[in-house]
């Protein structure tokens, strides 16, 4: 009887095979609350747009077609992200450094890079315009993830475990600043603290760097105009009611006219040119005001079971940083901003522009969210067919 030969590509197909089998959702909790999130962003992105869309484009549908082409696009992406090999993810992990710096430059070459609003944070390329900066915050902590794995047994000490993992950071975080993106690099920054200081370095080194970092934000904002005439707009938006505290003061009428249960979808009034970026970086405040302080805090709700299930996951890889670092880091770059720019929103903290994440108008922004979820998501799943 001859004898039966076996390809060597088999035992290889088999693993393959053996990624992709179910369960396509591995948490549940985590999946509904990005969906109920995507669906309360469309739905506000046209309450937000309608009428303005209509005037400058004679298509009140023409930011929600937009937004939803972004969310289709997104969970598309994300599908594939909770599918990726774990090991594919670790082996990409140092490479993500490069491409952090080569997407934050892409908009400084000439030809590419678009200004508005006084920033050249978009690139414009074959007729698609995105922010490159969105992408980057996802990719240097992927790359952060895997050097505290690489490094975990020297986290101890001040080299490998603070002085390193900064230095790394330091080119990206000047990137950011030079577009100029104040909000990203502080963004960038606290999560990688946060990411550090859970994988095991000592806290007491943290403490001095953490003071430093203080320091030299605060040096940043003296000796910009810009950003001091934001502080002083954000202590006392009154006194420059017509110019700095403007989007504030709007976005504060808009919160107070919403009540305990809102005006009504659609019958927001502030949104009707007096509330700037109503859409993108205020729609929470548009939220407040159409389905008032219940609907405010149901978003809050949302997003802290976003937090909850992702620290859940997290802590499911205790025993290996990597998986721990990044589901941590993932987390963190959805719900830090979130948190952040409801703060904004309601007079909590300073006016930067930051959108909210999965729900306001902003493709790249979108993306990159879901491709995170994603990646969180497969963590998840990797982790049951590990405990099987």
């Amino acid at each position: 009887m001859a004898a039966v030969t076996t390809s060597p590509l088999r035992p290889a197909l088999v693993d393959y095979a053996e990624e992709l089998r179910p369960p396509v959702l591995s948490d549940y909790l985590l999946a509904a609350a990005t969906v109920v999130l995507l669906g309360l962003g469309l739905l506000m992105v046209y309450s937000t747009t309608g009428v303005v869309a209509g005037e400058r484009f004679g298509d009140s549908l023409y930011y929600a077609k937009r937004h939803a082409v972004a969310v289709l696009l997104g969970l598309f992406l994300g599908a594939i992200a909770t599918r990726l090999p774990l090991k594919v993810v670790r082996q990409i992990s140092p490479w993500c450094l490069p491409i952090t710096i080569f997407l934050l430059a892409l908009p400084m070459i000439p030809g590419l890079g678009d200004n508005a609003g006084g920033a050249t944070r978009w690139v414009s390329i074959g007729g698609m315009r995105f922010q490159p900066g969105e992408i980057s915050k996802l990719t240097f902590v992927l790359f952060m993830a895997g050097f505290l794995a690489r490094h975990e047994h020297k986290l101890q000490s001040f080299k490998q475990g603070i002085m390193m993992p900064l230095l790394l950071l330091a080119p990206v975080a000047v990137l950011y600043l030079v577009k100029p993106d104040f909000g990203s690099a502080a963004v960038l920054t606290l999560v990688v603290v946060v990411m550090i200081a859970c994988a095991g370095a000592r806290l007491t080194y943290l403490a001095g760097i953490g003071v430093l970092l203080t320091a030299g934000a605060a040096a940043l904002v003296v000796t910009s105009p810009y950003r001091m005439s934001r502080i002083v707009s954000f202590l006392s938006p009154f006194s420059d009611a017509q110019g700095k505290g403007y989007q504030l003061i709007q976005s504060l009428i808009a919160i107070g006219s919403g009540e305990v249960n809102g005006v009504g979808i659609g019958a927001s009034q502030q949104k009707l040119f007096f509330l700037p970026a109503a859409h993108t970086d205020f729609i929470f405040a548009v939220i407040s005001e159409e389905l008032g302080f219940a609907g405010a805090l149901f978003v809050i709700a949302v997003f802290s079971v976003v937090l909850w299930r992702g620290l859940e996951i997290a802590s499911r890889w205790a025993d290996d940083t990597f998986c721990f670092s990044l589901a941590l880091g993932l987390t963190l770059l959805i719900v830090l901003p979130a948190f952040l720019n409801m703060g904004v929103t309601t007079g909590l903290l300073p006016t930067k522009g930051m959108v909210l994440p999965l729900v306001a108008y902003g493709g790249s922004s979108l993306i990159a969210s879901l491709f995170g979820i994603g990646l969180l998501l497969g963590l998840a799943r990797h982790f049951q067919r590990t405990v099987r």
